[in-house]
């Protein structure tokens, strides 16, 4: 909210001034001048390339002393002299300069829309640019000490310059408004070169201290308001022009350290950056300056200082850029091509050069005399395709390969990640695959794939770096990231790159600034790539830093992006054949022990099954047909085969119904047991249900075995509820997973107390059953292998 404050204020303070000061300056149209602008003390402030008083040789700062035999003293003795005159009129000036005197007689002039759009014109847009400099970078970088410092600047920079026509020609009153901009824009630069490129480490000590160039700033500006505008404000205005320096070279001197002395890569960038920037705006300035020095007096040379706003720009351009552009992916190609296409067309040329004319000399002029002219270029063509290119060549390839800087070719590298991923089902083949081909096309220290398995609370991953601390073997470690990593779950959540830059500078990560920055040091990554399969998120590419030392390019981000979706695809292709193949175990495994059904449950559930031994509570469910042995007697086996059959069938089919699982038949008993491999929520009332639903289907199975086969059949049931074994028991040639224990036993002797059509059971299946279910209370009985008698209950509905 202050932010948004502070610059609503400057922009209405700068467009409060601007529209006074355009006012005014349009007011000038079709007015006399005198071929030159002065400003309130009467010196020569603005002079245009074609006006009269360039002609006549005045310079910026020559004072006017007398005009036609008249004394001056004042500007606004001088404007209603002007009044008086038309254009063209020839007017006689006493003028001082350098500590000497001249006269000149010089013609006046009519002020046109193109001498103001050339004076006022230039400085008005450069002042909105300044201003839109400072609050596009506060607007991307809120709330950080280097865009506070570099929107102050801006500010006080857009003031200066948006009344240097005021204060040069049309005397408004601005004048306190200048000084004041003139003063404080220099120390809002000194305060922008503690933080950037980066923070001194005093200003991280003693904060208090970046408040210094403000108060420096305040007592300059104190004196320049009470001294204008008397002779003893110029030896004041003198330390405003040193300040104006100073901050130069605090900024400058900020930058070079950075530049040579930080271990920060993203320091080095942005004073590479401004560095570049001012290679392109302080030369041409420089140059006019210079040249106007040594021709101005003799030649009538004079520059427009406002015509240098264009040049001068570059620079707060290029600081503005580095601050609050972080992923600078793009400025070394820039730089590079930029600095390498002046340096390799010098060289290139040199080398053509030298070789045409040693060849010339040497070679040609002794073995061809008087012909040497006419065979010579074509000799020399020919020197240059067979001998000259193929060095320079084989020199630059060998050049890119030892420092890291060989290009690849985007297309052919798509083309074998693509075909080498598509034929992959491995899994740790695809992730070797492809950090080996991140790291060897493009140079990377180190790069790494984390396979997102939210679902197990874990990550797979595959990290390689150069020379990592504890490396396993070929620069292979173990990285260990938490599941919910902080780092992750950002990528995750954002679906785009994240850059260690991007958490370090950007305001809307300063919460997670800690926590991921721990994260990309563990990974020893400098950026992260989401891998997007379907819209979501399945695994996350960390990449290091390449060993050229240069940023990323927008093709090497191309390329990766495009890898990346290539990788997802190919990890969820692995992903589901793992999971296939995992499946087809589970139920090989399974199959032996439990119906399909359970099957089925498990494996698309997800449960790990161990088949190595557990203990767990369950209930078990004992069935046992009554009178068995008088009904195998009288009933022919095939028969007997085909009854039983269908009993099992349907007896199974009940229990599966209820979430339980087979453990095994026992002649015509059946053992059942309830949240075994399958937790269950009250296994006891699954069980209970289950038995009752048995006891309800019999007497329709009886009426058919009746029809069918002359007769019918009644069994009991015992439930018992406690804690069992469950494993594979037996022995290496012949095992079967079943579940024992005590709680077996009683379900068995239960089972055997049960008359026809009864459902026995144990207090402990009684306590868990909640009262859901009808039941009543028999007499304690004893039973094989129990001291003393046990409770007994019956299951009624």
């Amino acid at each position: 909210m202050t932010g948004k404050v502070v610059i609503g204020g400057m922009t209405l303070a700068l467009l409060i001034v601007a529209t006074i000061c355009t006012v005014k300056a349009v007011g000038w149209i079709n007015t006399t001048f005198p071929g030159f602008l002065i400003n309130e003390r009467v010196r020569v402030s603005i002079i245009g390339f074609n006006w009269t008083g360039t002609k006549a040789g005045l310079r910026t700062n020559d004072k006017i002393l007398e005009v036609n035999g008249e004394a001056i003293q004042s500007a606004t003795d001088f404007k209603n002299i002007m009044k008086r005159k038309r254009p063209g009129e020839l007017i006689s000036y006493s003028i001082a300069t350098e500590g000497t005197e001249f006269s000149a007689t010089i013609p006046t002039m009519r002020f046109s829309w193109l001498d103001l759009l050339m004076t006022f014109g230039i400085t008005l847009l450069g002042a909105i640019l300044y201003l839109l400099m400072g609050v596009v970078v506060y607007i991307m970088k809120p709330n950080t000490r280097a865009s506070w410092a570099f929107l102050l600047a801006c500010f006080f920079l857009s003031l200066y310059t948006v009344t240097i026509f005021d204060i040069g020609a049309t005397h408004i009153g601005f004048i306190r408004v200048y000084l004041l901009a003139a003063t404080f824009f220099p120390a809002a630069f000194v305060h922008l070169s503690l933080f950037f490129p980066q923070p001194w480490h005093i200003i991280e000590q003693r904060p208090y201290l970046a408040t210094g160039p403000y108060l420096i700033a305040a007592i300059i500006v104190i004196a320049l308001q009470l001294l204008y505008p008397r002779d003893e404000f110029f030896i004041v205005w003198k330390l405003v022009t040193f300040y104006m320096a100073l901050s130069a070279l605090f900024i400058v001197g900020s930058i070079l350290h950075s530049y040579f002395k930080s271990p920060s890569t993203i320091s080095r960038q942005r004073a590479k950056v401004v560095l570049f920037g001012s290679s392109l705006a302080f030369p041409v300035p420089a140059f006019a300056f210079s040249v106007q020095n040594i021709l101005g007096a003799s030649g009538g040379l004079n520059i427009p200082t406002n015509l240098l706003t264009f040049p001068l720009i570059i620079f707060p351009g290029s600081i503005a850029f580095a601050i609050a552009k972080h992923n600078l992916f793009d400025v070394d190609v820039y730089i590079k091509r930029a600095v390498g296409y002046v340096i390799m067309t010098v060289l290139v040329g040199m080398g053509y050069f030298s070789i045409q004319s040693v060849t010339s000399t040497f070679v040609f002029k002794p073995l061809f005399g008087e012909y040497a002219e006419n065979v010579f270029p074509i000799a020399f063509a020919l020197l240059v395709v067979f001998f000259f290119d193929p060095i320079n060549r084989k020199i630059q390839d060998t050049v890119d390969r030892v420092f890291f800087r060989q290009k690849f070719d985007y297309k052919e590298t798509v083309r074998t990640v693509s075909n080498a991923l598509t034929s992959m089902l491995n899994l740790d083949q695809i992730l070797k695959k492809v950090v080996d081909t991140v790291r060897n096309e493009m140079f990377i220290d180190a790069a790494g794939v984390f396979v997102l398995e939210p679902q197990k609370r874990a990550h797979r991953n595959y990290f390689v770096e150069d020379e990592p601390p504890g490396t396993i073997a070929n620069g292979q470690r173990e990285v260990r990231v938490a599941y919910d990593d902080p780092l992750l779950a950002l990528i995750a959540r954002e679906k785009k790159l994240i850059t260690t830059y991007d958490i370090q500078e950007d305001p809307i990560y300063s919460d997670l600034k800690e926590s991921c920055g721990r994260s990309f040091v563990e990974m020893n990554a400098s950026m992260a790539l989401p891998l997007v399969y379907q819209g979501e998120v399945t695994g996350v590419l960390a990449l290091g830093r390449k060993k050229s030392g240069h940023f990323y390019s927008r093709e090497d981000i191309d390329l990766l992006d495009t890898m990346a979706d290539q990788a997802a695809v190919a990890v969820e292709n692995a992903k589901l054949a793992e999971q296939m193949k995992k499946e087809e175990g589970v139920r090989a495994n399974l199959s032996r022990y439990l119906s399909p059904q359970i099957v089925d449950q498990i494996v698309k559930h997800n449960v790990e099954v161990n088949l190595g031994g557990d203990k767990k509570v369950v209930t078990v469910l004992f069935s046992d047909i009554r009178n068995f042995t008088t009904i195998t007697e009288s009933r022919k086996p095939d028969e007997l085969v085909h009854q039983l059959n269908e009993y099992f069938t349907e007896m199974a089919g009940i229990i599966f119904e209820h979430g339980g699982s087979l453990d095994k038949y026992i002649g015509d008993a059946i053992v059942a047991v309830f949240g075994s491999l399958i937790d269950l929520d009250n296994s006891a009332r699954n069980a209970a249900q289950a038995a009752l639903k048995m006891m309800q289907r019999l007497p329709e199975l009886n009426e058919r075995w009746l029809q069918k086969y002359g007769l019918k059949m009644e069994f009991g049931i015992g439930l018992s509820t406690g804690e069992v074994f469950l494993g594979n028991i037996g022995s290496p040639e012949r095992m079967e997973f079943t579940v024992i224990g005590d709680t077996v036993n009683v379900a068995s002797r239960f089972s055997g107390l049960a008359k026809p059509g009864q459902i026995l059971m144990t207090r402990e299946t009684l306590n868990c059953l909640e009262g859901s279910l009808e039941w009543r209370e028999l007499p304690p009985t004893e039973v094989k292998g129990k001291t003393g008698k046990l409770e007994v209950f019956q299951l009624v509905g």
